[in-house]
């Protein structure tokens, strides 16, 4: 399970909607639920929620305050860009483990070379999927369909990654 926290009008929620359906996710939001392949499922909600998962995914899209107190229980990996301070705040008080995305080699996932139609990200240091199989840092060269934002991208890349997914295609 993912769920994704933003704002209500959110141009990075939007995207990473986009390409997760893509590739076969379901999503549910509270204005439309969309069944696709069933690769996953995952979540957009506006506001805080009471989590009760075993695993999963926990996205900040924006850096907002209305998540503040947000708790997550363990087994869940948190994903935010580098610069959203508020959600490692939140993510390191529930002391999950946190996938960070930007442009620096700090980050867990950031993009190495990026053309009109084709991008390079690149996966820093070894992630564990939701199957207990090591994902081994390496380069993902991505075709692009559209034009995303490379928030967009890197956090997709992420949970592609945690389910097992080979990105190659957005």
């Amino acid at each position: 399970m993912v769920i994704l926290f933003s704002d209500r009008n959110s141009n990075a929620e939007k995207e990473i909607t986009d390409i997760l359906t893509f590739v076969g996710a379901d999503h549910i939001s509270d204005k439309k639920i969309c069944s696709n392949k069933g690769v996953f499922t995952f979540i957009s909600t506006h506001k805080k929620n009471e989590l009760k998962l075993n695993k999963g995914i926990a996205i900040f899209c924006d850096n907002t305050e209305r998540f503040n107190g947000q708790t997550f229980p363990l087994g869940l990996i948190g994903i935010c860009e580098e610069n959203n301070i508020n959600a490692l705040e939140q993510f390191q008080k529930s002391n999950i483990a946190i996938i960070s995305c930007g442009m620096n080699s700090k980050n867990t996932i950031t993009l190495s070379s990026l053309g009109e139609y084709t991008i390079l990200v690149s996966l820093q240091r070894s992630i564990t999927d939701i199957k207990g199989n090591i994902v081994y840092p390496t380069d993902f060269k991505i075709n692009l369909k559209k034009h995303y934002s490379p928030f967009a991208i890197m956090v997709s890349v992420a949970v592609l990654l945690f389910y097992g997914i080979t990105p190659k295609e957005f």
